[in-house]
């Protein structure tokens, strides 16, 4: 299924705002959708100040989330690139699973011009 090629300025959160989920560090820094350097599998996608824990008594916050759609024809460095289906309207559910699951993370911003499979 196509989608646009996620990046690292890509602005997300958790299911369970204000948590950010970032890349702390890409993998590549080669290829670049704008200035921004395109997400691929290897990156690690980390959740800052979920507030799931405030909500729920023995509950673990979110810590992390692991992407789900990957190109299948677009590779940087022999890795797959990560897509998000589009067009995403805003904010919209990322093909993505949090940590501890389901808790997919919510896309708010990121670029729409380059699109990959």
């Amino acid at each position: 299924m196509p989608g646009l090629l996620m990046h690292f300025g890509a602005l997300m959160m958790c299911a369970h705002p204000p948590g950010l989920v970032t890349i702390p560090a890409p993998v590549q820094q080669r290829v670049l959708v704008g200035p921004q350097p395109v997400a691929t599998s290897a990156d690690m996608f980390l959740v800052a100040g979920c507030s799931f824990p405030a909500m729920t008594v023995g509950a673990p916050p979110c810590t992390g989330v692991t992407w789900l759609h990957t190109s299948t024809r677009v590779f940087v460095n022999g890795l797959p690139v990560l897509l998000q289906p589009s067009p995403p309207a805003s904010p919209a559910p990322a093909m993505g699973i949090g940590t501890p699951p389901p808790n997919p993370p919510l896309v708010l911003a990121m670029q729409l011009r380059v699109r990959g499979m």
